[in-house]
C-alpha cells in the first residue's frame, strides 16, 4: 500500500483529501504544520507529498527543500490557492514532482497522484536495470574475478577470429559471456547461433551442425543448411563441448583449420567465416589424458581461455545479482518487491548455491510468485535455503543452525508479547519489525493467543 502525507494548516483540506485518497486505497498521514510533516518524512517512509506553499509556521517551498535533503526520491506534489508562475517555477526546480491550484477537484488529484506513482515505479526500473542489467542479459560484476572475465571477454572480442574456450561449472553464465562476446565484436550485426552438444543425440548433431543434401538419408526430402552454415559472418556457440562424440570431434577440427564444411550427403566445400566459441564444465585436460576429448581439438578450441568461478567464490555478485532479478520478477508478476532485508541478504550470502547463478534466479522466481512485500523477508526464503544442514558440530552432535535461530526468535517473541499483555502493535514496536511480519511467525512458531490486541 502506497503511503500520501499532506501537509496543510487548513483542517477541512486535510480531511477532505483523507477521506478522498482513503476511498482510493492510500495509507493517508496528516499534518498542520512543515515541521510536523518533516518530522514524519524523517521517520516514516512515505512515497507522495501534498504540500500547501502558504503554511503558518514555515514557508511551503522551504518544506520542500528540507523534504528533498532528507528523502530526495519522495515525489513532492505542491497545492495552493495562491499560485504564482515564479512559485510554480521555482519549485519544479527544487524538484517538486507537479503543481496544483485550490480548489481542485478529487478525479484531478486521483489522476495527478496515479501518474506519479507510474513515474516513480519507472523510475525505479530503470536505475535498476541501468545498475543490474545489460540489454536481455544479466551481467553482474561487482567481485575482482567476474570483472576479470568481462575484461577478457571484450578484450577478445576485438579479434573476430580468435576462438574463445569458456570453462565454469554449469549456470555461471557461460553463454551470456558468449554473447558478450559476440555483441562486442564486428560480428555483431551478424547471426549468433547456439546448440547444446550435450541434448542432441549424436546422430542428429551432425546434421544440425552440417546441414545435408536431400535424399543423403531416409527423411531427407529437401536440403537443409546447417547451423555453421546460418551462421556465416557471425558466431556459433558450442556448449557442452566436452560431450561432443570423438567422431564428430574431427570434424570440427577440420573446420577449423580449412575454414570449410561438407553437408552430409554432399560433394563439395562451402567456405565458412565463423568465429567458434565453445564452453564446458568439464576438464578437457583430464578428458584429454583420458582419451575421451581429442587433444588437438582442445589446443584448437583454446586459444583464448575464459574461467568463469561459481558463485560462491564470487560473493560480491550475490546480492546485486539477487536484487536484479527481484525487480525484473517483481515486475513480471505485479508484485511489490523492491529490496532485500539485511538478515535475508546474509544467508544468501553464505549459502553454497550449487547451480550457481541459475539456482538464485529461480529461487528469486520463485518467490515472487508465491510471496508479495516491499522487503524480501526471511519467511520468503524456501526451506531449503533457510535450512542448510551441518551435518556434525564441533561436539560430534548433528545440528541445524536455522533450527537453533527459530528456537531463539519463538522465544524472544513470546517473551515480548508476555510483557506487552499480548498487545500486538506494542510487540511489533518493541522488537521492530512490521505487525504483518510479527503475525506470521506467530502463526509459524504456533504461539499460543494473548490477552491483548490479535
Amino acid at each position: 500500500m502506497k503511503t500520501i502525507l499532506v501537509i496543510d494548516d487548513e483542517e477541512f483540506i486535510r480531511d477532505n483529501l483523507y477521506r478522498i485518497l482513503r476511498k482510493e486505497g492510500y495509507e493517508v498521514k496528516l499534518a498542520a504544520t512543515g515541521d510536523a510533516g518533516i518530522e514524519i518524512i524523517s521517520s516514516e517512509e512515505i512515497d507522495v507529498v501534498l504540500l500547501d506553499l502558504n503554511l503558518t509556521d514555515i514557508n511551503g517551498i522551504e518544506v520542500l527543500k528540507k523534504i528533498k535533503s532528507i528523502d530526495p526520491n519522495v515525489l513532492v506534489i505542491i497545492i495552493t490557492g495562491y499560485a504564482t508562475v515564479d512559485s510554480a517555477v521555482e519549485a519544479l526546480k527544487l524538484g517538486a514532482y507537479d503543481y496544483i491550484k485550490k480548489p481542485f477537484k478529487a478525479d484531478a488529484i486521483k489522476l495527478i497522484i496515479k501518474l506519479a506513482l507510474e513515474t516513480q515505479s519507472l523510475k525505479k526500473e530503470v536505475d535498476a536495470l541501468k545498475k543490474y542489467g545489460r540489454k536481455e542479459e544479466t551481467i553482474i560484476a561487482e567481485s575482482l574475478a567476474m570483472k576479470e572475465s568481462l575484461r577478457l571477454a571484450v578484450e577478445v572480442a576485438k579479434h573476430p577470429d580468435t576462438n574463445v574456450l569458456i570453462t565454469g561449472e554449469s549456470g555461471t553464465g557461460k553463454e551470456v559471456i558468449a554473447r558478450l562476446i559476440h555483441e562486442s565484436s564486428a560480428r555483431k550485426d551478424k547471426p549468433f547461433l547456439d546448440i547444446n552438444c550435450a541434448n542432441v543425440p549424436e546422430h542428429l548433431l551432425e546434421s544440425e551442425l552440417f546441414g545435408y543434401e536431400k535424399g543423403s538419408f531416409t527423411d531427407a526430402r529437401s536440403s537443409k543448411a546447417g547451423l555453421f552454415e546460418d551462421a556465416q559472418g557471425g558466431t556459433i556457440f558450442l556448449d557442452e563441448i566436452g560431450e561432443m562424440p570423438l567422431s564428430l570431434q574431427a570434424k570440427i577440427l577440420r573446420v577449423i583449420e580449412t575454414k570449410t564444411i561438407r553437408k552430409i550427403g554432399g560433394n563439395k566445400n562451402i567456405y565458412m567465416d565463423v568465429r567458434i566459441i565453445a564452453a564446458t564444465n568439464r576438464d578437457l585436460k583430464l578428458a584429454v589424458e583420458k582419451k575421451q576429448f581429442r587433444e588437438d581439438l582442445y589446443y584448437r578450441l583454446n586459444v583464448f581461455p575464459i574461467h568463469l568461478l561459481p558463485l560462491r567464490k564470487r560473493k560480491e555478485d550475490i546480492i546485486p545479482l539477487a536484487q536484479y532479478y527481484l525487480i525484473k520478477y517483481a515486475k513480471k508478476f505485479g508484485k511489490k518487491f523492491e529490496d532485500i532485508e539485511e538478515d535475508v541478504k546474509s544467508i544468501l550470502e553464505n549459502y553454497p548455491w550449487k547451480g550457481n547463478v541459475r539456482e538464485l534466479k529461480n529461487i528469486i522466481e520463485r518467490i515472487c510468485i508465491m510471496s508479495d512485500d516491499k522487503v524480501l523477508r526471511i519467511e520468503h526464503l524456501p526451506i531449503d535455503i533457510m535450512d542448510p544442514q551441518y551435518e556434525m558440530s564441533e561436539s560430534g552432535v548433528t545440528f541445524s543452525l536455522a533450527q537453533e535461530v527459530a528456537n531463539f526468535e519463538k522465544k524472544l517473541i513470546e517473551e515480548a508479547l508476555r510483557k506487552n499483555g499480548g498487545n500486538i502493535l506494542r510487540t511489533s514496536k518493541q522488537l521492530n519489525i512490521p505487525r504483518g511480519t510479527l503475525r506470521h511467525k506467530i502463526d509459524k512458531y504456533k504461539i499460543l493467543a494473548h490477552s491483548g490486541e490479535k
